[in-house]
């Protein structure tokens, strides 16, 4: 990914929502590499050994420059208001960020609304299409933000 952002290659970040925090249960935890454990859980980590499931706070996007946060920040709130007025009948099954004048063409940023109608290639196709007159190979970021 670093790549892609340091050479202003193709890179479509797919977001569900900005969650702060992030249930796991015990094991999972335990299971976590001690990093993540040592700057998540701070001065209450013993507290967090008795609990079935554990709530993590995890930052926002926090592998992106602070300007691509930002602007993953305005989208989502942009994309949420949409969503608010709009019938899900009438939403497309990809939402995507609009491009914007002195904006770089990467990352870009969209929501999935209906993932089962978004295959593999039907995704591929979409990442060709916004990023059609780039001279690089596509990438696509999927998952959860976190």
């Amino acid at each position: 990914m670093r790549e892609h952002l340091d050479g202003e290659r193709p890179l479509l970040v797919l977001l569900d929502e900005a969650r702060c925090r992030v249930p796991m249960l015990r094991e999972e935890w335990r299971a976590a590499p001690c990093r993540l454990l040592r700057d998540r859980a701070g001065a209450d980590s013993g507290d967090l050994e008795d609990d079935e499931v554990v709530d993590v706070r995890l930052p926002f996007l926090d592998w992106l420059p602070e300007a691509h946060r930002k602007r993953a920040v305005r989208f989502l709130a942009e994309s949420d208001a949409a969503l608010s007025r709009t019938p899900m009948a009438f939403l497309p099954p990809l939402m995507t960020e609009e491009r914007r004048d002195g904006v770089p063409p990467s990352p870009r940023f969209a929501r999935r609304l209906l993932p089962n109608a978004l295959t593999a290639d039907r995704l591929a196709a979409a990442v060709e299409h916004l990023f059609g007159d780039a001279s690089h190979r596509c990438a696509a970021a999927t998952g959860s933000v976190r």
